[in-house]
């Protein structure tokens, strides 16, 4: 039985994409992090965690979609106890029931590329992710308010992937200290042949991060994954996000949701639109999935 595409709750209105909207009863519910579950506060506020139980006990799995790592979720899950699949690392890592269920890992040579890249920059420097942590091209203190927010500060410096010792690296970031220097960053990375990823934090406003991935990574391709672990259709999954780097799964969820301070172009591609981060628009969506879900 389907949902109608019309029966809409108090907060909600119509995206760009409302007149294609044919879901099916939710299953699972993946929220973006930074910007949709939290803002420049560290945890969810006390309406999201009530959502996210509220949902999780009328039977719906609810997970991450963020670019950060498993470290960088860790208090937030702490926090929520969200039952995941969790989509890690822009999509390039999926976990579920404390494995990974799928991963896109970037080669030696992929790092030691982006590693000359940075060393021609003097805005900008990285961030290589591990399974056990993360690695930096150098120690500038400017990334320090990002080192806050992982709640960890970095392993080491690296200098070649070879200190990696065969390590899997699902993604690196760039994290950018002038706002002029994004779009070439952006550049430099898909001339690479890797997939830029620009994704800001409201709890760190004065920096900009551009992740590199894997090409076949994807939020999208890593919430079909998800769907399949799960043993789902995609018209059961509901994807809610606010930036350029959760346009993929918007794109292929059952029910894309937008939140309100999203730019006008991912509220385009959304089959639906909440209201912004500060007014709690993700509880506002999970009770709405909830609602649809015990209607069945």
């Amino acid at each position: 039985m389907r949902v109608s595409a019309h029966t809409l709750t108090d907060g909600i209105r119509p995206g760009g994409r409302f007149d294609d909207w044919r879901p099916a009863a939710p299953a699972y519910v993946v929220c973006d992090v930074d910007g949709t579950l939290v803002g420049p506060q560290a945890e969810a506020t006390d309406e999201v965690a009530a959502a996210v139980v509220a949902a999780q006990s009328a039977g719906l799995r609810v997970g991450f979609a963020t670019g950060r790592a498993r470290l960088g979720v860790q208090a937030l899950w702490q926090q929520l106890q969200a039952s995941g699949p969790h989509l890690l690392h822009n999509g390039a890592e999926v976990r579920a029931d404390g494995r990974t269920v799928a991963a896109w890992s970037l080669t030696p040579e992929q790092v030691d590329a982006l590693l000359a890249f940075a060393r021609t920059r003097d805005d900008a420097y990285l961030e290589v992710y591990t399974d056990d942590g993360y690695w930096v091209s150098a120690w500038d203190e400017r990334a320090g308010a990002h080192w806050d927010l992982l709640g960890h500060e970095p392993s080491g410096i690296l200098t070649e992937a070879a200190q990696l010792t065969g390590q899997v690296v699902p993604k690196i970031t760039m994290t950018v200290f002038d706002t002029a220097g994004v779009a070439e960053v952006v550049d430099g990375i898909a001339r690479l042949g890797l997939v830029p990823g620009h994704a800001d934090s409201p709890r760190a406003p004065h920096l900009h991060f551009v992740n590199a991935t894997h090409p076949d990574t994807d939020k999208g391709r890593a919430l079909a994954r998800a769907a399949e672990h799960l043993g789902i259709g995609l018209d059961q999954t509901v994807a809610i996000g606010d930036a350029a780097n959760d346009r993929s799964m918007l794109e292929v969820a059952g029910t894309a949701i937008a939140m309100g301070q999203a730019p006008p172009e991912i509220q385009a591609i959304a089959h639906l639109v909440v209201p912004d981060v500060d007014a709690h628009g993700v509880a506002v969506a999970l009770d709405a999935a909830r609602t649809w879900r015990e209607q069945q």
